[in-house]
């Protein structure tokens, strides 16, 4: 059968738009897509979480040829720079359109093929760019040390008041709609030491979806012994037909001491030996997630030169994105042109061997041409010193020795950094 690929052509109309939610139980959300402000869930609405009126709003103003307001604007700004947005890349991906689209190709009232969910925030790190409600260690930490006041977006997100309910709201959806399924990505927290991720698995174990991509997320910051005994029984259920494909999307931005700081708990050492071991299952898709700021993209290359190495074995699939939610952790805040060098060394490391090394080399030319329409924010820059000083405290770590070229534009600019 012939790939069949997302019909609707009006105005802008986005895939994820029509297909994907994102579900955080933790903190009783929908989205569609990470970067859109979310719908508010609770038990009694929860079953509309993908055709809330909300939802069914945005999608008439993009057949309309509007991007909707809360979100949609980091695509509308790379593609006003000329740039390959997450809207554009996603039309390229066959057979994920809602199944409704083939008798009404305007239909709106969907049912989702992709179904994302961040169970709990149980995690080991405490990602730099994360917030309480995906990490259980900055919520102690932030009972420890207090809350970072100055920083809106890292004021807490209480656990939902009826999260209990979410949960199991979720999993009877599952009963309902699994079978219509064509991807399912379980992420944290850090899915391997949260208690729902084994009750999912085992759902996924007695049940059956011979089309379905089963996606896991992960730092990989887990013990190799539960990484294998994971891979064994997934490896079952693909040689039982109860899935099609596993998926495992390892979360890497960089190497060296700027990845252990931005993602603080890491052991680099222990993620090589994980990440080796599934290079060697030919069998996983395996997918690698970076995210870029300006405390990442300068060792950026040395991790994409080191997943060059096992490309000469497998495909090894990379996505980006720029930093959600932190402006004063985004390139951006450098002004246009500030890491052209680095975007540039990042553009020479990509493979360009398959369509899709294509489709993320021109995504990553988008992500760079959108710099060029940013202007220096001192304001911004201020804010990362500041922050970067109470990271410092909080976990008695330094900053100026892990970047000393960040440090030095500090002392360099001390007139307008404060």
């Amino acid at each position: 059968m012939s790939d069949k690929y997302f019909p609707i052509k009006k105005g802008v109309a986005c895939q994820l738009k029509w297909t994907w939610n994102t579900i955080k139980l933790q903190e009783g959300t929908s989205q569609s897509c990470h970067r859109v402000d979310p719908l508010f869930l609770t038990p009694e609405n929860f079953n509309n979480f993908h055709n809330d009126e909300k939802w069914l709003e945005q999608r008439k103003l993009q057949l309309a040829g509007k991007f909707p307001q809360g979100g949609c604007q980091y695509c509308e700004t790379i593609e006003k720079a000329g740039g390959v947005s997450d809207r554009m890349t996603h039309l390229k991906i066959p057979n994920l359109y809602p199944l409704e689209l083939d008798t009404d190709p305007e239909a709106i009232h969907v049912t989702p093929r992709i179904l994302e969910v961040f169970l709990d925030n149980v995690c080991n790190l405490r990602c730099i760019y994360c917030d309480e409600s995906n990490s259980s260690r900055i919520e102690a930490e932030n009972k420890k040390f207090g809350y970072i006041k100055e920083f809106k977006n890292l004021m807490p997100v209480p656990r939902h008041s009826n999260f209990d309910a979410l949960v199991e709201k979720f999993f009877a959806y599952l009963e309902n709609n699994y079978s219509g399924l064509r991807r399912l990505q379980i992420l944290g927290g850090e899915p391997f030491y949260q208690k729902s991720f084994d009750r999912l698995i085992a759902f996924v174990k007695q049940n059956t979806n011979p089309d379905l991509e089963l996606n896991i997320v992960t730092s990989l910051a887990i013990s190799k012994p539960r990484l294998e005994e994971f891979v064994e029984s997934m490896k079952q259920l693909l040689i039982q037909r109860k899935i099609g494909r596993l998926d495992i999307m390892v979360s890497l931005d960089c190497f060296g001491a700027e990845q252990e700081y931005v993602r603080y708990g890491l052991d680099l050492k222990q993620l090589k030996e994980n990440f080796e071991f599934l290079v060697d299952q030919k069998w996983i898709m395996l997918n690698v997630n970076s995210t870029i700021t300006s405390l990442t993209i300068k060792t950026m290359p040395a991790m994409i030169e080191y997943l060059n190495n096992f490309r000469k074995q497998r495909k090894i699939h990379h996505s980006f994105g720029h930093v959600d939610n932190r402006p004063w952790l985004h390139c951006s805040a450098f002004g246009a042109g500030f890491f052209d060098s680095e975007f540039n060394e990042v553009l020479a490391c990509l493979p360009e061997k398959t369509d899709w090394d294509q489709n993320i080399k021109d995504y990553m030319h988008g992500l760079h041409k959108s710099l060029s329409l940013s202007e220096i924010d001192y304001a911004k820059i201020s804010q990362l010193k500041r922050f970067l000083a109470e990271i410092d405290r909080r976990r008695n770590l330094d900053y100026t020795k892990v970047f000393p070229w960040l440090d030095q534009y500090f002392i360099e600019n001390q007139e307008y950094v404060v």
